[in-house]
């Protein structure tokens, strides 16, 4: 089709430009304000241009380009205003000098363009949330009880949301720009080079002689992928479309498969050295270094999959399903492909050595396109570069657009006061009971996360939930990271979990079922992030003696919270043997490590574990012989 083939060479071209764009400001940076604003617009051209309208009649397709190709000269135009307005804007007095018409058409037009491009990319989820807070905005006198305010006008809307350095332009475009970029960048070159292959046989080479390696398998391998991505989705398809068909040919049904990939690699988000979206935007937002984020991440990460390892052990020898067959154990040698490695390990020296996390990322894209000619086993066509640019091209957009349109959410939820009136009404039920408070703040965060992307949720959450928990005396790294983790559980909560989805279409199994199964693994990260309250020193604060208690503190803990879930250890759990490993899982992470009431709880883990591991062989003698 005609319209095709200039579709497909306007995302080519404006795939191009977008990617040296941001290449450009980093090496010659200009303004925040200009950068932002053309980020923001050519990402929303470029998800129109990816995801074109499909209409199910073959008689509409003709409508349904041009009806894309308008929105994309739309959205171009209003790169345009701003590209000529700068000037103007950089130097205009806020809230007194006056507001042109063109001012008024990139608000309006831009922000249709915005929301469609939302809804392409994201679905209806987050664009109801953005779309009732514009509503907000507008209409505050007429929203019930404490939620009213005297709302805005359009000419105050337009201000607020596109002509400064706040709003559609404010800390999540600039993060994606100086972050994220980079490791989305890093992340498409590693894979599509090869390096994504080489984790997963690695996870299975490793895991293939273990009780449940299958599922162990998608553990190790999605862990080892979400350190380079940092997108749970992406690694669900990545990595799911190998281990999904393994597990259900060891034994797991098509849900069980499918959901165990989607937690696995939901946990990715939560894996140092680069984590997710949120953890950058955490960094923007506290004003701190990304390492120290990454730091902080080390132990529950940890933690989380150690969990999930013991959950899928036990389940594994309770049950006899999940072992490798010979036949799936059937990959190419590892050791010609082990220097496409080189790339994920001069990343993490250069933030540990000390380098801005976008430079350490730069130099490991540029080892990740080097690496593979050391050998000519690896070395790959320079007809993979188009695909590696326009790959990296639409993810960029798929992850801006959202963050785009959470900058919306950000500065109306500040300038109408409702961040602040939630915090007092917060204080006031929780009755300054900080536990209480937090409990609520999880129910928060899981009901706003649904259909949410996990930064988006983050972001609402920070605004919204982690100046009441602050005011209460938390640190702020601890509270944010408390809220990030519970806002993870996005992926995997129904009705709209976006990790559960992706992988029940690679598993072709009910994406409901898969939801649930997916959110019942998640219950190990519940305990996990009250730590962060009660022992900073898990979060990497501390001397390393003190780190290393907290450390193996933590994955007993979640031991024992894994064997309460699963009610097995060696043989079936009694009512009281749960309740002992819940009290024990519970009050390691409420105390503070080394403690003696810590201690106290330590040995009562021990004890416990022992006593199940001795108690088992006459159990089951008990069992034969009846």
């Amino acid at each position: 089709m005609k319209y095709d083939h200039i579709l497909n060479t306007i995302k080519a071209i404006l795939a191009i430009a977008y990617i040296l764009f941001l290449l450009k400001q980093f090496f010659v940076p200009v303004s925040p304000l200009t950068a932002a604003s053309i980020h923001v617009y050519m990402a929303t051209a470029l998800v129109i241009c990816f995801q074109p309208i499909q209409f199910k009649k073959p008689a509409l397709l003709y409508l349904g380009r041009v009806i894309d190709l308008c929105c994309i000269g739309i959205a171009l135009s209003v790169v345009y205003h701003y590209y000529v307005s700068i000037p103007r804007l950089e130097t205009r007095l806020e809230m007194i000098d006056d507001i042109l018409w063109s001012d008024k058409y990139a608000f309006i037009a831009g922000g249709l363009m915005l929301f469609e491009a939302v809804r392409r990319s994201v679905g209806f989820s987050l664009l109801s949330v953005v779309l009732i807070f514009v509503a907000y905005g507008f209409l505050g006198p007429y929203f019930p009880g404490w939620t009213a305010f005297e709302g805005f006008s359009l000419d105050t809307m337009t201000e607020l949301i596109s002509m400064q350095t706040d709003g559609l332009f404010g800390i999540t475009a600039s993060t994606a720009i100086n972050f994220v970029f980079f490791f989305v960048m890093f992340g498409c070159v590693f894979t599509i080079t090869g390096g994504g292959s080489v984790f997963i046989d690695l996870a299975m080479m490793a895991t293939a002689s273990l009780k449940g390696g299958a599922a162990k398998m998608s553990l190790l391998g999605s862990a080892l992928f979400g350190m380079v991505s940092g997108s749970a989705v992406a690694n669900t398809t990545s990595t799911g479309v190998l281990t999904i068909p393994i597990m259900k040919r060891s034994g797991y049904t098509k849900e069980q498969a499918a959901a165990t990939e989607a937690i696995a690699s939901t946990g990715g988000q939560l894996m140092p050295p680069i984590m997710g979206i949120a953890a950058f935007v955490m960094a923007d937002m506290l004003g701190i270094p990304y390492t120290d984020i990454a730091a902080a991440g080390i132990i529950p990460a940890a933690a989380f999959y150690f969990a999930l390892f013991v959950i899928i052990d036990l389940r594994a020898r309770k049950s006899g399903v999940g072992n490798i067959s010979k036949e799936d154990l059937n990959f190419e040698p590892l050791r010609p492909r082990m220097h496409l490695l080189i790339s994920p390990l001069f990343l993490i020296i250069a933030l540990v050595a000390g380098y801005s996390a976008p430079y350490a990322a730069f130099v490991g894209t540029v080892v990740a396109l080097l690496a593979p000619l050391l050998r000519k086993s690896t070395r790959y066509s320079y007809k993979v570069l188009f695909p590696m640019l326009m790959d990296t091209a639409r993810q960029m957009a798929w992850v801006s657009v959202p963050l785009a349109s959470v900058g919306i959410i950000m500065v109306l939820a500040t300038q109408s006061n409702l961040a602040f009136k939630f915090v007092e009404i917060l204080s006031e039920i929780g009755s300054n009971n900080l536990y209480l408070s937090l409990i609520m703040v999880i129910i928060g965060c899981i009901i706003m996360g649904m259909g949410l992307p996990t930064v988006a949720a983050y972001i609402i959450g920070s605004i919204i939930f982690a100046p009441a928990i602050i005011d209460m005396g938390v640190d702020r790294l601890a509270a944010n990271m408390f809220i990030m983790y519970y806002c993870v559980l996005s992926m995997v909560t129904p009705p709209v979990a976006l990790c559960a989805y992706a992988a029940s279409a690679i598993g072709k199994s009910d994406s409901s079922k898969t939801g649930f199964i997916a959110f019942s693994y998640a219950l190990v990260i519940f305990l996990v992030p009250f730590s962060f309250i009660s022992d900073p020193v898990v979060l990497w604060k501390g001397s390393w003696y003190l780190i290393l208690i907290a450390f193996i503190g933590m994955l007993v803990a979640t031991f024992c919270w894994a064997v309460f879930l699963q009610g097995w250890l060696k043989r079936d759990l009694n009512w009281l043997e749960r309740l002992l490993f819940l009290i024990a899982s519970i009050g390691l992470v409420l105390d503070t490590s080394a403690s003696p009431l810590w201690l106290l709880f330590l040995t009562m883990s021990a004890a416990l574990i022992v006593w199940c591991w001795k108690t088992s062989g006459r159990y089951v003698t008990r069992v034969k012989t009846a």
